[in-house]
């Protein structure tokens, strides 16, 4: 079955029923720079944002449909059905990843973070937003227990995941002064952290 982040419209309506998310993921998107792939573009909100003032947007999606709604919103950017674990694209090829919404339902997220840093330039980041597990025990415990259900209705959407510890097992540092969190959401931006600053 898929999830609502799958349906082109579904997905568009959900992201303007909460401004207060479309506002985090654009303070991100404001970090972009250079050659930029977005990592689960859906159907190019993220990329419209930042198309017209980056060197080149690139957006990779799992979903064609998405995809098509994308071309006609940027029909500048260069688009590919992909998935985080397979990027079509030569190692260091971007200046800058983009990732809204997405590691929540990466099959093999640790995969997906090796490809990312495969093909950042050194020096190039990650700009991340993300829900997260709970910190408190009850809440933690709440979405261990929806989490099966929740999954199969949303697409393989994972609500308990510990995407921050994630990213930095992949050899990421999260930059501290960039990092938000309020509640269940995370935004950060994260380096590869062999690299030196």
């Amino acid at each position: 079955m898929r999830g609502v982040e799958q349906i082109p419209w579904a997905y568009d309506a959900l992201i303007r029923l909460f401004p207060g998310l479309a506002r985090w993921r654009s303070d991100l998107v404001g970090r972009a720079r250079g050659r930029v792939l977005e990592v689960g573009c859906g159907t190019g909100l993220g990329l419209r944002e930042f198309a017209g003032r980056v060197d080149r947007a690139f957006g990779i999606d799992p979903n064609a449909g998405s995809l098509e709604r994308a071309r006609r919103r940027v029909p500048g950017a260069g688009l590919a059905v992909a998935s985080a674990e397979h990027l079509p694209f030569a190692d260091a090829s971007f200046d800058c990843v983009i990732s809204s919404l997405v590691f929540c339902s990466v099959s093999d997220p640790a995969r997906g973070l090796a490809e990312i840093r495969r093909v950042l330039e050194p020096g190039g980041c990650l700009l991340m937003l993300e829900h997260v597990q709970a910190r408190s025990r009850l809440p933690a415990r709440a979405l261990d227990l929806i989490q099966p259900a929740w999954t199969a209705l949303a697409g393989g959407c994972h609500p308990n995941r510990h995407t921050e510890q994630t990213v930095i097992a992949a050899g990421f540092r999260i930059d501290a002064d960039s990092r938000r969190a309020r509640g269940l959401m995370r935004s950060f931006v994260a380096y590869p952290s062999s690299q030196a600053y």
